[in-house]
């Protein structure tokens, strides 16, 4: 009689420890904006449900932007080195995923079979995953000027065509820009432009463009709110804010141009991390991202079947099928296996630089920011006197 009463206490207490509806769990760290986030955990949910038969709990994280998530990241492995405790780490640009695999945070994982031929290698030369099959892109990103067509138009003021263009004074606080130490699409901007420019002239043409620049905020969904409001006429974005916007507000009233000759395809990467807490869901996750069906969610208008429910995100998809199921039907019209213009960014070199540069540009441009402003205006209102070039040369200097 004891046994029994003592096995059914045990039993209970057992149900009484258990969830009413155990779920499969999935963290997520990630600084991209909240719209993808709506977008694609409810879906992921969905097509879990439906495929594994399985309820599935998903945790977003994000502290604020791509610096500060890797920095959370190498805090959590300071602590224990073996797991994060997070799963999977998603976007931010290439160059930051270079950093994580060479500090060993990211896991192998290899695609299955049936999705391989969809992924290439590359796209436009550009690589879509590391060798060390550690990381995957997850969409392709390009950069350019967002602008608002209505101001220009009641300015009579052209689209630059150029990232030097946008330091044309005529343009002085009609610009917003990010502070690179906060945002990783700032990061690669300045890169790009380090890179096509050389160091002297690119340095030269980061400081013109500060001189110009009404304020940096900490995020670079910032400058795109600041576009669309009127605050500011434009903004060097990343492409897929700035289409997410152009799709939901109309190109009559936005724009996205890609700069002359300085055009790059940029891998948003999506990885595994070390020590995944819940492993097998980590992977279905990267399969369902990169899938025909994940995919499409990138490039359709938002109400569409097969598309976002609430907002465009407008994006490059990575997968070669997407394209041909989607012909005629996306924001962002682009084929990245199929256009050439594009550069290659370097992003080893980019990502040697970046702590270094970052806070370089942040300690001479952005905390100086007021002081920087005042001297810049002051070159070019000397009454009765063209703009010296040795004061221009001289504003420019480090």
């Amino acid at each position: 009689m004891k046994q029994g009463f003592l096995a059914l206490l045990a039993t209970v207490s057992l149900s009484m420890s258990l969830p009413a509806s155990a779920k499969d769990s999935l963290v997520i760290i990630s600084p991209h904006r909240k719209s993808i986030q709506d977008e694609y955990v409810p879906v992921f949910v969905e097509y879990y449900k439906k495929t594994f038969g399985e309820d599935v709990q998903v945790d977003w994280l994000d502290q604020g932007g791509t610096s500060d998530d890797v920095r959370f990241v190498r805090a959590k492995f300071n602590s224990n080195p073996k797991s994060s405790g997070v799963d999977i780490f998603w976007g931010g640009g290439t160059s930051v995923f270079v950093d994580l695999e060479k500090e060993n945070y990211l896991a192998k994982y290899e695609l299955p079979k049936e999705l391989k031929p969809f992924i290439p290698d590359n796209a436009s030369g550009v690589p879509l995953f590391d060798k060390t099959q550690t990381w995957y892109a997850s969409a392709l990103s390009s950069f350019g000027v967002f602008y608002n067509k209505k101001i220009l138009e009641f300015d009579r003021k052209d689209v630059p065509k150029s990232f030097r263009e946008l330091a044309d004074y005529q343009h002085q606080d009609e610009l917003s820009l990010s502070d690179p130490r906060r945002s990783g699409t700032a990061n690669t901007m300045n890169a790009i432009i380090l890179q096509t420019e050389g160091w002297e002239k690119g340095w030269q043409l980061l400081t013109e463009l500060a001189g110009n620049t009404r304020s940096f905020t900490h995020s670079s969904s910032d400058p795109i709110k600041a576009v669309v409001s009127g605050d500011v006429s434009m903004a060097m974005a990343i492409d897929f804010y700035a289409n997410a916007k152009i799709g939901d507000l109309g190109p009559q009233n936005l724009g996205f141009a890609l700069p002359v000759g300085q055009a790059v395809l940029d891998p948003d990467p999506i990885a595994i991390l070390r020590g995944a807490p819940n492993r097998k869901v980590a992977e279905r996750f990267v399969n369902f991202v990169l899938s025909s069906e994940g995919q499409k969610l990138l490039v359709l208008p938002k109400g569409v079947p097969d598309g976002p429910r609430t907002a465009s995100l407008g994006r490059m998809a990575v997968n070669t099928q997407v394209y041909k199921e989607t012909e005629g039907k996306r924001i962002y019209p682009a084929n990245p296996f199929a256009e050439k213009g594009f550069i290659r960014l370097d992003v080893e070199r980019a990502s040697k630089l970046q702590r270094v540069f970052n806070d370089l540009v942040g300690a001479m441009l952005v905390d100086t920011h007021h002081e920087l402003k005042k001297a810049w205006v002051k070159i070019h209102r000397e009454k009765g006197k063209p703009v010296d070039p040795a004061k221009l040369k001289e504003f420019g200097k480090m």
